[in-house]
């Protein structure tokens, strides 16, 4: 592509390509159960071996579960998770390789790599947007002079990938961008406490990968109005990990025993808070925001933190007039955190013709949301998971 100028008067932002990658290690219900069932055992052979008190049945029922009891509750079927060894890194490299495979467009044309993620590769460094673009072959220089590459690591929770899109069209729009590689990837699995099982049924791991390019105003997908965000940091208690941050980064063997260094949700507080919250005046407003209502909405997509969940917030918007296509990844794939959203989005490609109107919809953590609304305006190059197109 050469040096770009940075463009003078706003220019627009579309989605161009978009990939997908997911593990090939399947774990159905049944095996997280089985998972449940050894971290019960091992749990009751440390206290008896310390000559503490034997689990109690309350205590003994947190280990219990099945595929019935998670269907029902939370609406997953299986979920992936990465093999030994494999970080957020390489699930992002993964799907971006299957997004330039094609060869309609490239690497080299590359001027930002933006990484939405929960689960860095590396604690502190380096960060995965550096990785990628080693990796994938971003060239850094032009001769003689260095190529300016532009590149951040975003986490907001669940609500990563969708802050991280308002990042690139702000890049875009404001011409310091033409060309966004933007990742959203997690290995979940790394995250699990197997001592909850309410995070136990629910994670997984993806990579996904989104080619934003610039374009004529008159061409926008999206507008300054079709973003809208909210956080709360009151509610930063429902879903955090206690210690092995920078405020508690020497967890004791005690608390690395209990998980303590891995998620931990109140998921009821989740569900007292978010459903209302994402089903009304979240929605209400952000609509209002861009000039639109809720039967403007051909399709959604909202992060998959769990089936159940979702189907309230759906049933909310229905009742306010909501007729449109949802996208999901219909339980076969868990809470992939960042890439969710692109996730459902890849297993949908039908429903990303243009015209088609969208929202997509990301919360969780913080307490977080994320949302953009936009019109599909250009064919979009889609490749599913595993080859799924």
């Amino acid at each position: 592509m050469g040096r770009v100028p940075l463009s003078t008067s706003p220019q627009g932002m579309r989605l161009a390509a978009l990939s997908a990658h997911v593990p090939e290690q399947v774990w159905n219900n049944a095996r997280i159960a089985a998972r449940l069932r050894l971290e019960r055992m091992r749990l009751s052979a440390r206290r008896r071996s310390g000559g503490a008190a034997p689990l109690s049945s309350e205590e003994a029922k947190q280990f219990v579960t099945g595929d019935r009891w998670v269907r029902r509750f939370i609406g997953f079927s299986e979920r992936r998770f990465a093999a030994s060894g494999e970080g957020t890194f390489d699930l992002g490299l993964k799907a971006a390789r299957r997004l330039f495979a094609s060869g309609t467009y490239r690497p080299a044309d590359v001027d930002a790599v933006i990484v939405a993620s929960v689960t860095p590769t590396y604690l502190y460094s380096p960060p995965d947007a550096a990785l990628l673009q080693h990796e994938l072959g971003i060239p850094v220089w032009q001769g003689p002079v260095p190529r300016e590459i532009k590149g951040a690591d975003l986490s907001l929770a669940c609500s990563s990938w969708v802050a991280s899109l308002t990042m690139c069209y702000a890049l875009i729009r404001s011409g310091m961008a033409r060309s966004i590689l933007l990742v959203g990837a997690d290995r979940m699995s790394a995250a699990i406490n197997w001592r909850d099982r309410s995070f136990a049924t629910v994670l997984g791991d993806a990579g996904t990968a989104t080619l934003c390019l610039a374009c004529s105003e008159e061409e926008d997908w999206f507008s300054p109005a079709q973003f809208w965000s909210w956080l709360d940091g009151s509610g930063a208690g429902i879903i955090l990990t206690p210690v092995g941050g920078s405020r508690s980064p020497y967890p004791t063997p005690d608390e690395l025993a209990a998980g303590r260094h891995r998620l931990a949700m109140d998921g009821p507080a989740v569900r007292r808070i978010m459903v209302p919250f994402m089903g009304g005046p979240a929605i209400d407003t952000a609509l209002a925001r861009a000039g639109w209502t809720m039967p403007d909405l051909d399709l959604v997509a909202l992060h998959e933190a769990n089936l159940v969940l979702n189907a309230s917030i759906l049933a909310a918007w229905t009742e306010r007039g909501f007729r449109g296509r949802v996208a999901d990844a219909g339980g076969r794939f868990g809470n992939t955190t960042s890439a969710s959203i692109p996730l459902a989005l890849s297993l949908h490609p039908d429903a990303l013709a243009p015209g088609t109107r969208f929202g997509l919809f990301g919360f969780g953590g913080g307490l977080s949301a994320s949302f953009a609304l936009g019109t599909v305006r250009h064919p979009i190059e889609v490749t599913g998971p595993l080859g799924r197109a």
